[in-house]
């Protein structure tokens, strides 16, 4: 079990309230678009301020914060572009997908978009999987992340970011068959939808394939209903320890287990270390119970790893300084936001909490505090550290209607999110030139720790204490 990352020494939590006074004076000025989301404490600030007055209709970001020198978007006071800190070569990369149903069309569609930027550097061959050392999803994320990381007989990623938007277009129509008349009663006696389409396109897919085949690390988060514990499954972690070793497979249908919507997944895993011919398992349900957006889980698992597992990435990253070493992109699936009178809600009893007006608050509550949460502490860090550029947050509020459905896979409402997710991208492209940046520095890097050591690099403030219990 791993108790906690330590850093060398912890910045003063007194700069928080003089950043977000200087966040909000700047947010006056900055401006909407793809450069982010959120990626510092504005992420949260922003749509606190701004959801009086925003459009309902609205697909435009909300503001974030400009770093001293640069405002996102435009050029810095030297006339440079906006740049990420940190050493090039010398950082850990991690794309984290959130949970939403069909609504992971939308990350989809952004990823396409990062993948044609990289290729237009690094030539066609390119893939999401070359330039991120860990690929993170929940639910629907985790979908996305497995097929981007899955390997082909050539150990190249096994689908394109193209080919993962069009898996959603295509199939999820079959996923999500059209309920029944008595749809809303049969959810509440058992779940909504048969997993029986998911398990063929998974097996035709995904065939035999294990965590640890993937071509980079790959990190699926799920929830167990026996021990009540998150389970996470990571490749590092897989090579060290043959129980989480799952099938791909397994491990979409437990993660997009979201409950009343599809059945819990029961499976058996080969477990060595209790003796020969032991299995372990698990029985597991949707990843969004435990971190819609797994970000912070990712980050937690690349420096746990990094600084007391057994990281491939040792070599160039000898010493881990903190969150200038860290480039992280994390892509939302929406946010939709049902709005609720307090008066109401006093009167509802188990069933209105569970299924209201054909919402489920309870569980919309849960996933978007816990995605908010996740989003404002990871932006507080970086801009704690004063590097807000190497986080990058892309999230809509422009979710409503059927759009907001986890399941509508009308043709009509795919097109929707794809038009609704188009709005997001930004023609600069600034966080795939550093991710190509960061590739192209690599290969120039020594293999040995030593070596390595010797490198000059970036001052970097050390990363403060972060605690948690997982593998």
């Amino acid at each position: 079990m791993f108790d906690a990352v330590q850093g060398e020494k912890k910045p003063s939590v007194s700069k928080v309230p003089s950043l977000i006074k200087r966040w909000r004076s700047r947010n006056k000025s900055a401006e909407n678009g793809l450069v982010p989301a959120s990626g510092s404490i504005p992420a949260a600030a922003a749509h606190n301020e701004s959801v009086a007055e925003e459009s309902p209709a609205s697909a435009t970001a909300a503001p974030r914060a400009a770093p001293e020198t640069c405002t996102s978007g435009t050029l810095a006071a030297d006339g440079q572009e906006p740049h990420c800190h940190g050493t090039p070569g010398r950082r850990l990369t991690i794309l984290s997908l959130d949970g939403g149903g069909v609504r992971g069309l939308i990350p989809a569609v952004c990823l396409e978009f990062l993948e044609q930027q990289l290729q237009a550097f690094d030539g066609a061959d390119a893939r999401i999987a070359d330039y991120f050392d860990v690929v993170a999803g929940t639910s629907t994320g985790g979908l996305i992340a497995t097929m981007l990381t899955a390997p082909d007989v050539n150990k190249r990623p096994l689908l394109t970011a193209t080919q993962a938007k069009q898996f959603y277009l295509d199939k999820a129509a079959t996923i999500f068959s059209t309920p029944g008349i008595f749809s809303s009663v049969t959810s509440l006696l058992g779940s909504k939808y048969s997993a029986s389409p998911m398990k063929k396109i998974l097996a035709d897919t995904l065939k035999d394939l294990k965590v640890t085949d993937s071509v980079t690390d790959l990190l699926i988060t799920t929830f167990d209903t026996k021990t009540q514990q998150p389970v996470f499954f990571d490749k590092q972690v897989a090579q060290r320890v043959p129980r989480f070793n799952a099938t791909l497979q397994d491990l979409c249908l437990a993660t997009t287990a979201a409950p009343t919507f599809f059945p819990a997944h029961q499976f058996d895993v080969p477990d060595p270390d209790q003796g020969e011919g032991k299995t372990h398992q698990y029985n597991l349900i949707d990843g969004g119970v435990t971190a819609n957006n797994p970000a912070e889980v990712a980050i937690l698992h690349a420096v746990k790893d990094l600084c007391i597992g057994d990281s491939p990435h040792r070599g160039r990253i000898p010493e881990f300084k903190g969150y200038r070493d860290l480039l992280v992109l994390s892509l939302g699936t929406g946010s939709s936001i049902v709005s609720y009178d307090a008066k109401e809600v006093a009167s509802w009893g188990s069933l209105s909490w569970i299924l209201n007006d054909g919402q489920q608050p309870i569980i919309q509550m849960l996933q978007n505090s816990s995605a908010y949460l996740v989003d404002l502490d990871i932006a507080i860090r970086f801009q704690i550290d004063e590097v807000e550029e190497n986080y990058l947050r892309l999230q809509t509020s422009g979710i409503v209607g059927d759009m907001a459905s986890v399941d509508g896979s009308s043709k009509k409402n795919m097109q929707n999110l794809v038009d609704l997710s188009n709005k997001l991208l930004d023609e600069k492209a600034k966080f795939a030139k550093w991710l190509s940046e960061e590739k192209k520095a690599r290969a120039e890097l020594p293999a040995s720790v030593e070596e390595a050591a010797q490198l000059p690099r970036d001052n970097a403030t050390p990363l403060p204490s972060i605690a948690t219990t997982f593998v």
